[in-house]
């Protein structure tokens, strides 16, 4: 979970980050542990429904569809992600984002 404004993030980001959730839903369904994401601050288990309807949003919005409702289940609270630390990373990583982080942050300034 990059846990960033999802208008930041280019579509191989945008879907790598939905795809990710059902990952992590379906591991929770399963039972198996997510403790290394969890150590290395990849994680919020406490969010991932929230940040699934957050992905899901800004998917329509690029009008792509969308046929993956995340399956039930139980939140609870586990993981800390660091939003700038991200922000950061995701910048050196990908010029499409950073490009998309930089318009958009010019937006945001301007209202």
């Amino acid at each position: 979970m990059w846990n960033l404004n999802p208008a930041y993030l280019c579509t191989q980001h945008l879907l790598g980050e939905h795809k990710e959730i059902h990952q992590a839903v379906g591991s929770i369904l399963k039972g198996r542990s997510l403790k290394g994401h969890l150590e290395k601050g990849q994680l919020e288990i406490h969010n991932l429904k929230k940040r699934h309807a957050e992905l899901v949003r800004e998917m329509k919005k690029r009008n792509f569809n969308h046929n993956s409702p995340l399956p039930d289940f139980e939140e609870f609270y586990a993981g800390k992600i660091d939003p700038q630390k991200n922000k950061l990373d995701l910048m050196k990583r990908c010029k499409k984002c950073r490009v998309r982080i930089k318009d958009q942050d010019k937006k945001e300034k301007q209202t």
